[in-house]
């Protein structure tokens, strides 16, 4: 099982020269980690934790952690800060975000256009050394360790209201990339191994929400979605409808084009929001290797003394 998962990650993610931004079937939550002008544009502080346990079945299958919190300050301006923790065996990654919003009132209906920036700080890790990992005849897959620290830089435009919403973000402007060869190839001496440049490839999310009345106010229906471009990848469209009733609980389903689909639920108790999306893959061979993925997310509704927080379109 390690070995299938081993080549999936080395010869698709690797060869690819792509480092993966996560993805999350409850997008819709946690859209901040997408673009840095939603910073601070709920009526709120909130503070989300979100996980994901990707191919239930799998050992050491890919696991995905997101911790988030914004809130406006004064003057229409707002500060973020977002970290992202993904475990793929053999490699893992961890991203710190600090984000910062301005807002601008377009007119007295609540409707805003805001403009983000946000610096990050990556660190990647790729492991080899594990003794479970298969043996391919090369010393460099079972000694070779490699870990480095990347900088780079998000930006996005952010147009909302209490109704809807429309943004538009690029992630890893800069592409920073690994410098040095992460494998060196023992069965020729002298000559260096390494499965492209590695590059953190710029992604491109446009995002985007409308919610509308259904029965007498108590229901309410939002369809989300969310379209990623990255270099030498399809371009995905993510498409999660939602039906709310009273504004605290609500389920959803989410389809996207690479052969995915969710469904999920989600409830308030007090000022925490729980969400949870079961998940499968339709398409590949990994279909028939695993169980599922699983999506667990957690929202604490905090409260700001902030005269100008903005108006939410969430809940």
């Amino acid at each position: 099982m390690k070995y299938l998962i081993f080549l999936i990650i080395i010869f698709f993610g690797m060869v690819a020269s792509a480092q993966q931004q996560i993805k999350f079937e409850q997008f819709f939550i946690n859209d901040v980690i997408y673009n840095p002008a939603i910073s601070g544009s709920k009526s709120f502080n909130p503070l989300v934790i979100q996980s994901r346990q990707q191919w239930v079945g799998f050992d050491d299958a890919p696991f995905s952690t997101s911790i988030s919190y914004h809130q406006s300050i004064y003057n229409n301006t707002a500060l973020g800060i977002n970290m992202n923790i993904e475990k793929s065996y053999p490699s893992s990654q961890a991203n710190l975000n600090l984000n910062y919003a301005y807002h601008i009132p377009l007119n007295s209906n609540n409707t805003f256009i805001s403009f983000g920036i946000g610096p990050k700080i990556m660190f990647y890790s790729l492991n080899f050394s594990n003794e479970d990992l298969p043996s391919l005849n090369d010393p460099a897959f079972n000694e070779n360790t490699h870990s480095e620290f990347l900088v780079d830089i998000s930006t996005g435009v952010y147009l909302y209201s209490e109704r809807f919403s429309l943004g538009f973000s690029s992630l890893n402007i800069l592409q920073s990339s690994f410098n040095g060869e992460i494998f060196t190839n023992s069965l020729n001496e002298g000559v260096n191994t390494s499965f492209g440049d590695n590059k953190e490839v710029r992604h491109y999310y446009i995002n985007g929400s409308y919610k509308f009345n259904v029965i007498n106010n108590d229901w309410e229906f939002e369809p989300s979605i969310l379209i990623s471009k990255a270099e030498a990848q399809i371009t995905t469209f993510r498409i999660a409808p939602r039906i709310i009733f009273l504004k605290d609980h609500w389920a959803f389903l989410s389809i996207c084009n690479n052969g995915s689909a969710a469904c999920g639920v989600g409830f308030k108790a007090n000022n925490l929001y729980f969400g949870y999306s079961y998940g499968q893959q339709f398409n590949g061979e990994i279909t028939n290797y695993n169980f599922g993925s699983h999506e667990l997310t957690l929202t604490f509704k905090l409260f700001s003394y902030n005269q100008n927080q903005k108006n939410s379109f969430w809940y």
